[in-house]
Protein backbone atom coordinates (compact mmCIF):
# COMPACT_ATOMS: atom_id res chain seq x y z
CA UNK A 1 0.00 0.00 0.00
CA UNK A 2 1.22 3.44 -1.05
CA UNK A 3 0.99 6.01 2.05
CA UNK A 4 1.99 9.41 1.20
CA UNK A 5 3.46 11.57 4.12
CA UNK A 6 0.93 14.28 2.77
CA UNK A 7 -2.05 11.98 2.96
CA UNK A 8 -0.88 9.78 6.19
CA UNK A 9 -0.77 13.59 8.25
CA UNK A 10 -3.80 14.38 7.37
CA UNK A 11 -5.52 11.16 8.36
CA UNK A 12 -3.84 11.30 12.08
CA UNK A 13 -5.59 15.07 12.29
CA UNK A 14 -8.79 13.28 11.91
CA UNK A 15 -8.70 11.13 15.33
CA UNK A 16 -9.68 12.74 18.63
CA UNK A 17 -8.84 9.86 21.09
CA UNK A 18 -7.57 6.79 20.74
CA UNK A 19 -7.01 3.87 23.70
CA UNK A 20 -4.92 0.50 23.39
CA UNK A 21 -6.13 -2.23 26.18
CA UNK A 22 -3.12 -4.99 27.01
CA UNK A 23 -2.76 -7.57 28.96
CA UNK A 24 -2.75 -11.01 28.89
CA UNK A 25 -5.36 -13.76 28.29
CA UNK A 26 -8.90 -13.18 30.10
CA UNK A 27 -7.16 -10.34 32.22
CA UNK A 28 -10.63 -7.55 31.04
CA UNK A 29 -9.63 -6.50 28.10
CA UNK A 30 -13.18 -7.39 26.27
CA UNK A 31 -15.31 -6.14 29.04
CA UNK A 32 -13.21 -2.87 29.25
CA UNK A 33 -13.85 -2.39 25.04
CA UNK A 34 -17.31 -3.29 24.82
CA UNK A 35 -17.43 -0.77 28.15
CA UNK A 36 -15.66 1.98 26.11
CA UNK A 37 -18.39 0.58 23.54
CA UNK A 38 -20.83 1.99 25.75
CA UNK A 39 -19.86 5.50 26.34
CA UNK A 40 -19.25 5.94 22.70
CA UNK A 41 -15.55 5.06 21.71
CA UNK A 42 -15.51 2.20 18.67
CA UNK A 43 -14.20 -1.12 19.47
CA UNK A 44 -11.82 -2.48 17.01
CA UNK A 45 -9.42 -5.37 16.80
CA UNK A 46 -5.95 -5.37 16.10
CA UNK A 47 -6.02 -8.72 14.88
CA UNK A 48 -8.41 -7.62 12.24
CA UNK A 49 -6.36 -4.96 10.59
CA UNK A 50 -3.29 -7.38 10.77
CA UNK A 51 -5.58 -10.03 8.80
CA UNK A 52 -6.28 -7.48 6.14
CA UNK A 53 -2.50 -6.54 5.85
CA UNK A 54 -2.08 -10.12 5.24
CA UNK A 55 -4.46 -10.65 3.04
CA UNK A 56 -3.39 -7.95 0.65
CA UNK A 57 0.71 -9.28 1.01
CA UNK A 58 -0.89 -12.41 -0.62
CA UNK A 59 -0.58 -14.23 2.54
CA UNK A 60 -2.02 -18.06 2.46
CA UNK A 61 -4.69 -17.58 5.49
CA UNK A 62 -7.00 -20.82 4.45
CA UNK A 63 -5.90 -22.82 7.60
CA UNK A 64 -6.12 -19.38 10.00
CA UNK A 65 -3.45 -16.93 11.26
CA UNK A 66 -0.24 -18.98 12.07
CA UNK A 67 2.64 -17.65 14.04
CA UNK A 68 4.69 -17.02 11.24
CA UNK A 69 2.68 -15.19 9.58
CA UNK A 70 3.19 -12.45 11.74
CA UNK A 71 6.60 -12.76 12.17
CA UNK A 72 6.79 -12.06 8.69
CA UNK A 73 4.49 -9.19 8.50
CA UNK A 74 6.77 -7.63 10.74
CA UNK A 75 10.12 -8.51 9.69
CA UNK A 76 10.06 -5.80 7.27
CA UNK A 77 10.43 -1.75 8.44
CA UNK A 78 8.50 -2.27 11.80
CA UNK A 79 7.44 1.18 11.47
CA UNK A 80 6.80 1.11 7.77
CA UNK A 81 3.85 -1.74 9.15
CA UNK A 82 2.72 0.27 12.13
CA UNK A 83 2.28 3.17 9.66
CA UNK A 84 0.22 1.01 7.44
CA UNK A 85 -1.66 -0.19 10.40
CA UNK A 86 -2.58 3.09 11.99
CA UNK A 87 -3.32 4.40 8.18
CA UNK A 88 -6.17 1.35 7.92
CA UNK A 89 -7.74 2.11 11.15
CA UNK A 90 -8.32 5.90 10.39
CA UNK A 91 -9.76 4.89 7.22
CA UNK A 92 -12.17 2.83 9.04
CA UNK A 93 -13.33 5.35 11.18
CA UNK A 94 -13.42 8.11 9.06
CA UNK A 95 -15.91 6.11 6.75
CA UNK A 96 -17.80 5.98 10.01
CA UNK A 97 -17.63 9.26 11.03
CA UNK A 98 -15.75 8.00 14.04
CA UNK A 99 -13.24 10.02 16.29
CA UNK A 100 -12.72 7.76 19.12
CA UNK A 101 -11.59 4.18 18.98
CA UNK A 102 -10.03 1.56 21.61
CA UNK A 103 -7.98 -1.19 20.23
CA UNK A 104 -7.82 -4.64 20.85
CA UNK A 105 -5.61 -6.64 21.89
CA UNK A 106 -2.12 -4.86 21.93
CA UNK A 107 0.41 -7.36 22.42
CA UNK A 108 3.41 -5.60 21.20
CA UNK A 109 5.30 -2.77 22.95
CA UNK A 110 7.04 -0.80 20.22
CA UNK A 111 3.17 -0.77 18.61
CA UNK A 112 2.21 1.05 21.86
CA UNK A 113 5.24 3.14 21.58
CA UNK A 114 4.72 4.39 18.09
CA UNK A 115 1.00 5.67 18.48
CA UNK A 116 2.44 7.69 21.54
CA UNK A 117 5.19 8.97 19.25
CA UNK A 118 2.20 9.97 16.20
CA UNK A 119 -0.81 10.98 17.95
CA UNK A 120 0.23 12.23 21.50
CA UNK A 121 -1.63 13.40 23.81
CA UNK A 122 -4.87 11.98 21.89
CA UNK A 123 -3.74 8.17 22.57
CA UNK A 124 -3.95 6.27 26.25
CA UNK A 125 -2.12 2.96 26.12
CA UNK A 126 -3.77 0.92 29.01
CA UNK A 127 -2.46 -2.44 30.50
CA UNK A 128 -4.75 -4.32 32.38
CA UNK A 129 -2.91 -6.79 35.06
CA UNK A 130 -4.31 -9.69 37.24
CA UNK A 131 -2.90 -12.87 38.64
CA UNK A 132 -3.11 -15.50 36.48
CA UNK A 133 -5.37 -17.46 39.10
CA UNK A 134 -7.92 -14.45 39.39
CA UNK A 135 -8.36 -14.70 35.31
CA UNK A 136 -9.08 -18.49 34.94
CA UNK A 137 -11.23 -18.30 37.96
CA UNK A 138 -13.52 -15.76 35.86
CA UNK A 139 -12.94 -17.66 32.90
CA UNK A 140 -13.96 -20.52 34.78
CA UNK A 141 -16.96 -19.39 35.55
CA UNK A 142 -18.35 -18.39 32.12
CA UNK A 143 -17.42 -22.24 30.72
CA UNK A 144 -19.21 -23.93 33.71
CA UNK A 145 -21.98 -21.37 32.82
CA UNK A 146 -22.31 -22.55 29.25
CA UNK A 147 -21.35 -26.12 30.22
CA UNK A 148 -24.33 -26.18 32.50
CA UNK A 149 -26.95 -24.64 29.83
CA UNK A 150 -25.61 -27.11 27.37
CA UNK A 151 -26.12 -30.31 29.86
CA UNK A 152 -22.03 -31.12 29.06
CA UNK A 153 -19.40 -32.07 32.76
CA UNK A 154 -17.92 -28.96 34.10
CA UNK A 155 -14.41 -27.68 34.00
CA UNK A 156 -11.63 -27.80 36.83
CA UNK A 157 -9.73 -24.50 37.93
CA UNK A 158 -6.89 -26.67 37.21
CA UNK A 159 -7.60 -27.09 33.15
CA UNK A 160 -8.49 -23.11 33.13
CA UNK A 161 -5.43 -21.99 34.53
CA UNK A 162 -3.34 -24.64 32.44
CA UNK A 163 -4.98 -23.16 29.10
CA UNK A 164 -5.14 -19.83 30.11
CA UNK A 165 -1.46 -20.24 30.55
CA UNK A 166 -1.04 -22.05 27.17
CA UNK A 167 -2.81 -19.12 25.64
CA UNK A 168 -0.34 -16.45 27.42
CA UNK A 169 2.69 -17.95 26.51
CA UNK A 170 1.90 -16.90 22.40
CA UNK A 171 1.58 -13.06 24.15
CA UNK A 172 4.83 -13.92 25.90
CA UNK A 173 6.30 -14.58 22.64
CA UNK A 174 5.37 -11.67 21.38
CA UNK A 175 6.53 -9.06 24.18
CA UNK A 176 3.01 -8.76 25.79
CA UNK A 177 4.42 -8.08 29.24
CA UNK A 178 6.46 -5.61 28.10
CA UNK A 179 3.42 -3.69 27.02
CA UNK A 180 3.23 -2.51 30.58
CA UNK A 181 6.27 -0.74 30.31
CA UNK A 182 4.79 1.74 27.59
CA UNK A 183 1.43 1.70 29.23
CA UNK A 184 0.04 5.26 30.11
CA UNK A 185 -2.50 3.48 32.75
CA UNK A 186 -1.95 0.54 34.83
CA UNK A 187 -5.67 -1.38 35.84
CA UNK A 188 -5.03 -3.59 38.72
CA UNK A 189 -8.02 -6.25 37.85
CA UNK A 190 -7.41 -8.52 40.63
CA UNK A 191 -10.20 -10.30 42.96
CA UNK A 192 -10.30 -7.64 45.12
CA UNK A 193 -11.80 -5.48 42.32
CA UNK A 194 -15.77 -5.19 41.03
CA UNK A 195 -17.15 -5.43 37.60
CA UNK A 196 -18.94 -1.83 38.84
CA UNK A 197 -15.33 -0.83 40.34
CA UNK A 198 -13.63 -2.23 37.15
CA UNK A 199 -16.50 -0.62 34.79
CA UNK A 200 -15.80 3.15 36.40
CA UNK A 201 -12.11 2.82 36.29
CA UNK A 202 -12.29 2.78 32.17
CA UNK A 203 -14.78 5.15 32.47
CA UNK A 204 -12.83 7.40 34.22
CA UNK A 205 -9.93 7.10 31.92
CA UNK A 206 -12.03 7.56 28.67
CA UNK A 207 -13.38 10.81 29.74
CA UNK A 208 -9.39 12.20 29.79
CA UNK A 209 -10.14 12.31 26.01
CA UNK A 210 -13.79 12.47 25.31
CA UNK A 211 -14.00 15.54 27.30
CA UNK A 212 -11.86 17.06 25.02
CA UNK A 213 -14.60 16.17 22.04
Amino acid sequence: MKITKDLYESKKEFIQGMFSLGGLSECGKTSAGLYLQRIGVKRMKIIQIEREMMEERGYDLSEGMKEHHFDELYAVNIEDVFREFLYRLITKLQAEGIKFASIESLYRAELGAFLKKELGSRMINIFIDAPVEVRAERELQKINKKAASENKSKATLKEVIDQTKQKDAFKLRHGADRVKDVANIIINNDSLITKAEFDSMVGGIASILLKRG
